[in-house]
Parts: C-alpha cells; sequence; structure tokens
C-alpha cells in the first residue's frame, strides 16, 4: 500500500500543484485531485479555502457537543447552498454579518490540512474546504477523514461524514464507501473550531488499500471487550447511576468506607463542560453499586467546582479534593450565555483571589458534615491516597517558580498539607503535556501515573516510582497505555489495575493489569469496560469489593443528544 501526498496518476495534475505550490496561487484547477487504484491511497492537500467564519455556542449548548452556531448554519446559500455549492477560485459569499469571505486556494505538504496554519487558532469559528476529485472510471472508493473539532463532508453534494464533538484529528476516525463516476466529483468539508488547533484529514482509499489499513489498525488495538470470551474479565452490568436533566456531569471519584458503602463524587450542576456552575456532589450505594442515593451537594463555591477525588482514611475521616476554576471568564463565552456574564460581574477581586486554587476538606461522620477547606498548591481528579504508615500522599500539578509535578503529604489526616517533592520529566519533553496524575502503594514502592497530551497519537500514560515514601522519584517514563487520565488501585491479589478513558475511535473506558508492581502492563489484554458515543468521556476510578468484583465509575454520554452523566460498569476479573 502506498500513501501518496500528490496526485499521481497523471503528469500535468502534478504540475498544477507544483507551479501553485511554488507560486502561492492554483494554475486553473490546481484544487482538482485524481483518485488512485486499488492498492494506493491519496491524502487530499489542496484546497480552496474560506474563513475563519463565526460559530459562537449556541445558548445552553454543550461545549464539548460542538453545538456552535456555525457548525448547523449554511454560511453558503447564496452560492447554491452546502449540498449544491458552485465553488471556484475567487468565489465570494456574504456572511450574516455584512462581510464577505472569499474561497482562496491553500496547499499543505504533509496529509494534515492544519487551518491553523492559514487562518489562525481563535475559537468558536469555522472555515470551508473545497476541492474536486477526478476519477478516470466507475469505481467504488473508501474516504478516510479525521476533523478537529467538530466537521462536515459532502461528496458530490452528499452528506457522508458528519460529527459534532470535541476532538484531536486523527486519519480515518471515519471510514465512508462512496460509489463514483467517471469525470469530476465536488468533496466540500466544513470544520467547526473550539479552541486550540484545527484541522482535518481527507484521504481516499481504493478498497483494497482501506481493507489493510483497517486490518492493521484493528491489530494495533488490542482492546477486548467485557463480553469477548477471549477478554481476561468478565461483564456484570453497566449502567446510569446518576442523570441530571439537561444538566451536565464529570469527572468522578469513588471510595468504600469502613462499613462497605460505596461513595462516589462528582462535578454536577453544570450547564456544560466549562460553566460557572459546577458543585461538587456525592451519591452513596449501600448494596455494592446495584442502587444509588440522590445527589447531595458538598461544594458550592462562587466559582467552577470541579474534579472531586475521594478517600477514607484509618480515622474514618472522609477527604474530599477538588478545584475551583474561572475557565469559564471569557467573552466568546459571555456571547453564547450572557447569564455567566452577570454571575461574573457579582464576584468582586476578593472573593475570586480567596477562592481560585485547589482545595480538600474533611468530614468526620461519613460525609454528613464538613470541616472548612484547606488551601494546597497541587490537584489531581482523584485525590490523595494514604500510605501504610498512615501518612496522606498527594500527588498533583501545581506552581512552583513554573508548573510542576508535585507531591504533598499530611501527617495529621488532612488537616494540612506540606509540600515535600516534585518529579522530573525526560529533557526532551515538555512539562507543559503532563498532568492529572494518580499514585498507589505497593509494598514499599509508590507507582504514580500521569496523563501526556502532547498530540492525539502520543498521548500514551507516564510512569514514575519512588521508593522512599515519595520523597524520591524516578524521571518520568513512557508505558505502552494510550489514553488519559489515570486511577490506579491495587488489587486483593497484589496486581495493579489502571483504568482510562479512551478518546479516539472506538471511543471507550478501558483498563489494565500489571502482575509486577507496574514494571510491565499487559497491553495485549487491554481490557474495553464500555463502549461510548464520543470522546466527551473519562475519568474512570475503581474500588474493589469483597467478592473480589470490581465497580469502576466514570462520565460520558449515555443517549444521543443528552448531556454527559454518571455511568458505572460492575466486571471481575478471570
Amino acid at each position: 500500500m502506498r500513501l501518496l501526498f500528490v496526485p499521481s496518476v497523471a503528469l500535468f495534475m502534478f504540475l498544477f500543484l507544483s507551479a501553485a505550490t511554488a507560486h502561492g496561487e492554483p494554475a486553473a484547477n490546481g484544487f482538482v485531485t485524481q483518485i488512485p487504484g486499488d492498492d494506493e491511497s491519496v491524502a487530499i492537500t489542496s484546497w480552496l479555502v474560506a474563513g475563519p467564519l463565526a460559530s459562537p455556542y449556541i445558548k445552553g449548548g454543550s461545549h464539548n457537543a460542538a453545538l456552535r452556531v456555525g457548525y448547523d448554519f449554511d454560511f453558503l446559500q447564496e452560492i447554491g447552498g452546502e449540498e449544491n455549492a458552485r465553488i471556484s477560485q475567487g468565489t465570494e459569499f456574504h456572511l450574516p454579518e455584512g462581510t464577505v469571505s472569499t474561497f482562496l486556494f491553500q496547499h499543505w505538504e504533509t496529509p494534515f490540512v492544519d487551518l491553523a496554519k492559514v487562518l489562525g487558532n481563535k475559537p468558536m469559528v469555522c472555515a470551508y474546504l473545497y476541492a474536486e476529485i477526478e476519477s478516470l472510471k466507475d469505481q467504488t472508493v473508501y474516504f478516510h477523514v479525521g476533523t478537529n473539532d467538530a466537521g462536515k463532508v459532502w461528496v458530490g453534494g452528499e452528506l457522508i461524514v458528519q460529527y459534532s464533538g470535541d476532538r484531536g484529528a486523527e486519519r480515518s476516525q471515519h471510514v465512508q464507501q462512496v460509489d463514483l463516476k467517471a469525470g469530476r466529483t465536488s468533496i466540500l468539508a466544513k470544520i467547526d473550531q473550539a479552541g486550540g488547533g484545527w484541522g482535518t484529514y481527507i484521504e481516499l482509499y481504493g478498497k483494497e488499500a482501506s481493507t489493510i489499513f483497517l486490518l492493521e489498525r484493528k491489530a494495533r488495538d488490542k482492546g477486548k471487550n467485557l463480553d469477548d470470551p477471549d477478554c481476561i474479565a468478565t461483564h456484570i452490568e453497566t449502567k446510569v447511576i446518576c442523570k441530571q436533566v439537561d444538566r451536565y456531569i464529570g469527572w468522578p471519584t469513588i471510595a468504600k468506607n469502613r462499613t462497605g458503602e460505596l461513595l462516589a463524587v462528582f462535578s454536577g450542576n453544570r450547564d456544560a463542560h466549562v460553566c460557572p456552575y459546577g458543585v461538587n456532589q456525592m451519591i452513596r450505594s449501600t448494596d455494592h453499586g446495584k442502587t444509588w442515593s440522590e445527589p447531595i451537594t458538598i461544594n458550592n463555591t462562587p466559582l467552577d467546582d470541579r474534579d472531586a477525588g475521594i478517600l477514607q482514611t484509618e480515622s474514618g475521616a472522609l477527604i474530599l479534593s477538588w478545584f475551583t476554576s474561572l475557565a469559564f471568564d471569557t467573552p466568546d463565552f459571555y456571547e453564547a450565555y450572557p447569564q455567566w456574564k452577570r454571575h461574573s460581574e457579582k464576584l468582586s477581586l476578593e472573593t475570586r483571589e480567596h477562592w481560585l486554587g485547589n482545595w480538600t476538606r474533611r468530614s468526620l461522620d461519613n460525609g454528613n458534615t464538613w470541616e472548612e477547606p484547606v488551601k494546597q498548591n497541587i490537584t489531581a481528579p482523584h485525590g490523595p491516597i494514604q500510605l501504610a504508615g498512615g501518612r496522606l500522599l498527594y500527588v498533583g500539578t501545581g506552581s512552583k517558580e513554573g508548573k510542576v509535578l508535585g507531591v504533598e503529604e499530611s501527617r495529621d489526616d488532612g488537616q494540612s498539607w506540606q509540600f515535600i517533592s516534585t518529579i522530573d520529566v525526560p529533557a526532551d519533553e515538555s512539562i507543559g503535556y503532563y498532568s492529572e496524575p494518580h499514585v498507589a502503594e505497593l509494598g514499599g514502592k509508590i507507582v504514580a501515573m500521569f496523563r501526556y497530551t502532547p498530540t492525539v497519537s502520543l498521548s500514551y500514560l507516564r510512569q514514575s516510582e519512588s521508593y522512599d515514601g515519595g520523597k524520591t522519584w524516578t524521571t518520568a517514563h513512557e508505558t505502552a497505555i494510550w489514553g488519559y487520565p489515570p486511577h490506579l488501585t491495587v488489587l486483593d491479589n497484589g496486581w495493579l489495575l489502571v483504568v482510562y478513558g479512551v478518546r479516539r475511535q472506538p471511543y471507550s473506558e478501558r483498563a489494565c493489569i500489571s502482575r509486577d508492581g507496574g514494571k510491565t502492563w499487559d497491553i495485549e489484554n487491554e481490557i474495553i469496560l464500555t463502549l461510548a458515543l464520543n470522546g466527551d468521556l473519562g475519568y474512570p476510578a475503581s474500588v474493589q469489593l469483597d467478592d473480589g468484583s470490581i465497580v469502576t465509575v466514570y462520565y460520558q454520554i449515555d443517549k444521543p443528544g443528552e448531556k454527559a452523566c454518571l455511568m458505572s460498569t460492575h466486571w471481575r476479573l478471570k
């Protein structure tokens, strides 16, 4: 199989594209690509581009559901509409605000059509890409599409791909068969931008090439569903454990108290993934996760109360961890949510400075009442753990003359915390890509794992170890586990379990086992706990029940059109 980055079937087409690249303008039809044979594939890298076009959030919409105005609005109505647009070099169309946008030629040297390089990376915008393909005969081809963030693709006026979530782009996130007639066929793509980088892969494969690619990708994914007879675990039950109508729930942690009651904490009552109104809530189960109570609210500060961690110490105290955020405080969000701006205007500088940060607080009566919050330097989604000697240890990200992977301890059962060490990253990696760690203790060793997200393809968990109670640590190193963030649990048989979310296809919550204290991970037998509708998922956390089975909680969307809720999977290792 050969992947071609420029048209290869006819020399005159190559000359068109070469001229366009050299001079910055296309020849008469430099945006036309001839398509491959069955054993080839071609990346479409020459396009007519229009944008950026304003795409603010729809009022009441979900940040990670990409419900943005531009995604659904047809900007091309005056030139035939998105399904029948008449486009050539220099085609203009009017925007709702009265300005004019123009389709202009752009060429990329790589398969990824990086829109940030030509249109910038301002959030809440969208863009159109137009090209034509030329088939020398009637034939079946396979479109392999990946988008960052939301995207739609029309071929010959027919919508073949639509994805409304926020994500990083990977090749072949969508594969769609298309029957082409001999001659020219139009391709129109619309890419919607939430923030950061944006762009698309749009590649055409012949049947043989597509089959080989998909088989190779399947072979690389070692994950096995719980119902697969070859899986090392079995499925007991997957279900929703907390859903709030038209509200968004995220980032849970689960713990088991001394009486066997299960406690799950999370950020609930939210408008969206980012909003001012998040509160920390808790639900309980007294029957091993079969049923759960209604949520009670623990934290409702003036800011957004986010990721919640929970543990019970040997004394019986519950320790809740979380952080507060002002991420909602931007003009773009206020344009879509005027009520957020009104809320923000009520927050004094003193209030912001007091409440913004990382926190823990204790309950001495199993969560019925809570002590005053304690502020600290670091934070991590699932919070601290208790070591065998009674100390509490917290590994997280914080600031100490720049970003650090910091370690704090408490010797008074969570009443106060002291910063004791930092964890180094390799010289060729940026600490900026590290976040959201969790730790576990096995005998005399402590294992820490970290989310690491420089790009989609390189997002493998990192790991570090301490052999002196957290005072010093090995330099973080790469594991073979793709996903994030981690939650670690030491099982009754001494094995180490890590669970994590996978925000690429197939979207899923996953688990992996180490039988040697984290030295190696059985990635060949990676466990898919459940599949998900899109990449708005994850932050799983697990607890082992007295019968040896495991309950893992996480957040994701239950049904299309809904906001994220809290779910659980009950499962058992064979």
